[in-house]
């Protein structure tokens, strides 16, 4: 099926890099505005390319990586959405050239068989149509911006490797009525995990990633100071946190406990209506421990259903501060990586086979973490001896089952796979498809995480 990127390519019959973004900067405004229909006349996307459930392809939409900016400090690129992506610079006439969106990338698939990513492009198409004229000089630089960008990434993208996807919102109706069942169960009155609860867990993940002056400033707007001192924003500003401070600043301005968790569960709520609407090949990525435990919510304890769906936890070498140059060598390269991808891939099927076959949570985890034991060893020897790794800290690579743990099986009856799927989000899913009979096929999907390594 042709994409936006395909049909920019045709349009202006250039391939893609420079001159292609020069093609675009040197269109008259009526001729941008053309380009701009063309991108949103490619048919919205249907359902994505089937993935084998022994392989990891996160789905990241703009919604939650926006939302999760600078507040996931587990993930392997501290600062960044979720798996160190930050789709909104791919629009970003600032960021255009940094390879600050292909870095990312980059990062991603060193521990994913694949990517679905919200298509930057047809995003900026219908951002710069909604503007009055006078205005549309100013949004043009966006589609350019995503045009460099995906240029970028476009070996990844005309080799399968990355997909990009645009609903144009299709997924907010069903995502909505997820979202209002999660607040339905999080208001209960007997409700052991409240929003206040949720709160809490914003707030550890949010703290622990300020810098230190903010976390002093923090410290004191929360235990009630409303005329705090302010340089403290200065000082972050000037040991480099600029867009840290940014972030800081609104998430104090609107601090309303139950307005932030609502737009995590907004958020969360959206990539599962997403991963379900365009056919549930795709995973959940978890931007932050919070992310992971709203799948689960209505559970008596989110965090111990997480755990207990927890399939594989191996440490993997952290690729933090990773150059482009350096990300791009390993990915090519390294030959640990792709024996510990192909390795996960078999750890995933065993674990997919234990699970229908009934057996328990506990057993599945041990087997695995067996399988991964080789792979692991040599990702780390390879670390010790590389030169863009070594010195390098470890992380936590998680991947658990969204659907029946310890025993339920899925792809069996409705009833089977929502005793093992908890409640909350998950079991909102399930019901609404017991009704028609079926069971959503994202449900023989993951959830991925990263953690500090224990």
């Amino acid at each position: 099926m042709q994409s936006s990127f395909d049909a920019v390519r045709e349009a202006l019959g250039e391939s893609a890099g420079p001159d292609l973004t020069s093609a675009i900067d040197a269109l008259s405004p009526d001729r941008v505005d053309a380009l701009a229909e063309t991108i949103l006349s490619v048919p919205r996307s249907g359902a994505l390319p089937k993935r084998p459930v022994t392989e990891i392809w996160p789905l990241i939409p703009l919604r939650s990586s926006l939302f999760f900016d600078h507040l996931n400090n587990e993930s392997p690129a501290s600062g960044y959405a979720p798996s160190g992506i930050r789709l909104s610079a791919a629009t970003d006439p600032r960021a255009s050239g940094t390879g600050e969106f292909s870095t990312g990338i980059m990062r991603a698939l060193l521990y994913s068989h694949g990517l679905a990513i919200e298509d930057p492009l047809s995003h900026a198409a219908e951002m710069h149509l909604s503007q009055h004229r006078e205005l549309r000089e100013v949004t043009r630089a966006s589609i350019s911006a995503a045009a460099a960008s995906l240029s970028e990434i476009a070996q990844l993208l005309d080799h399968d490797v990355v997909n990009v996807f645009y609903t144009g919102g299709d997924e907010l109706g069903a995502a909505g009525e997820l979202g209002d069942s999660i607040l339905t169960t999080l208001d209960a009155d007997a409700s052991p995990y409240t929003v206040a609860d949720a709160w809490d867990e914003f707030e550890v993940e949010f703290v622990s990633g300020l810098s230190p002056a903010l976390q002093t400033l923090w410290k004191e707007i929360r235990g009630g100071n409303r005329a705090p001192d302010l340089s403290y924003v200065q000082r972050a500003v000037d040991e480099g946190d600029a867009a840290l401070a940014e972030t800081f600043i609104d998430v104090v301005r609107i601090l309303n406990p139950r307005n932030i968790v609502e737009n995590a569960i907004a958020g969360t709520a959206s990539t599962l209506a997403l991963i379900r609407m365009l056919g549930g090949s795709s995973d959940v990525l978890c931007a932050t421990p919070l992310m992971g435990r709203l799948l689960f919510i209505g559970a008596p304890d989110p965090a111990e259903q997480l755990r207990m769906h927890e399939v594989a936890r191996t440490e993997v070498p952290n690729i933090d501060v990773l150059s482009p140059a350096d990300l791009v060598t390993i990915r090519r390269s390294s030959d640990s990586l792709a024996t510990w991808r192909k390795d996960l891939a078999e750890a995933l099927d065993y674990a997919d086979r234990n699970r229908r076959a009934g057996i328990d949570s506990r057993t599945i985890q041990t087997g695995v973490e067996e399988k991964l034991a080789d792979a692991r060893e040599s990702l780390r020897r390879e670390a010790k001896k590389s030169r863009v790794w070594g010195g390098q800290n470890t992380i936590s690579f998680i991947a658990g089952g969204l659907g029946g743990a310890g025993g339920a099986a899925i792809g069996g009856p409705p009833s089977a796979v929502a005793a093992g799927a908890a409640s909350g989000v998950i079991a909102a899913f399930i019901q609404a498809a017991a009704q028609r009979r079926s069971v959503p096929g994202f449900l023989d999907r993951h959830y991925v995480a990263f953690a500090k390594a224990r």
